[in-house]
């Protein structure tokens, strides 16, 4: 966990009198109470150290899953979602690998989910931007001057004519993009 060399070697005849039984420490004083307490303050950073760590890569990964969620167009209550992590970690309840298995297992199934909708959402976007070009072309008719010989005239009279184009397109996007919605909602 990134602990420098030197406070790790500070504790080397911690770690090597672990796995030893208590016939096998031979160096006088390496049972005594004053290392024994230095040992478990230590054991205490470092797992305090763990848990923020923890908490930090699993925020990380909550953010990437709130990512993938807000382009799916899927609301979640990401301060519910991030107080539960919390709670988890602090708690201890539960063992750190298994809490990140499970975030990666929901990215997974909400990446998923995403790409199920990804033809859904493409056409909403296709529909909305037709809607937009709908509102511009409004506006464009309602402009008097729009005839007139001015700078970009001619510019906006091709979009025009693209404008109504799509604009004529907007019913069969509407059909589809309900056929397609009801097709997801029924799988």
């Amino acid at each position: 966990m990134d602990t420098p060399q030197e406070e790790r070697k500070l504790f080397d005849h911690v770690t090597c009198n672990i796995s030893a039984s208590v016939d096998e420490v031979t160096i006088p004083g390496s049972l005594a109470l004053d290392l024994i307490e230095q040992a478990e303050v230590e054991v205490e950073r470092l797992d305090q150290l763990k848990a923020s760590r923890m908490k930090e890569i699993a925020f990380k990964k909550q953010s990437e899953l709130e990512e993938i969620f807000a382009h799916a167009h899927i609301e979640i209550d990401s301060d519910v979602a991030r107080e539960k992590i919390l709670a988890l970690i602090d708690s201890g309840d539960i063992e750190p690998t298994e809490l990140l298995a499970d975030m990666d297992n929901q990215i997974a199934k909400a990446k998923e989910e995403a790409l199920s909708q990804k033809d859904i959402l493409d056409k909403v976007e296709k529909w909305m931007s037709a809607c937009e070009e709908e509102s511009w072309l409004e506006d464009y008719n309602r402009d008097e001057n729009r005839y007139n010989a001015s700078r970009g005239a001619h510019l906006n009279l091709k979009r025009a004519e693209k404008a109504r184009i799509l604009v004529n397109k907007i019913p069969a996007l509407v059909e589809t993009l309900v056929a397609k919605t009801r097709a997801w909602e029924d799988s």
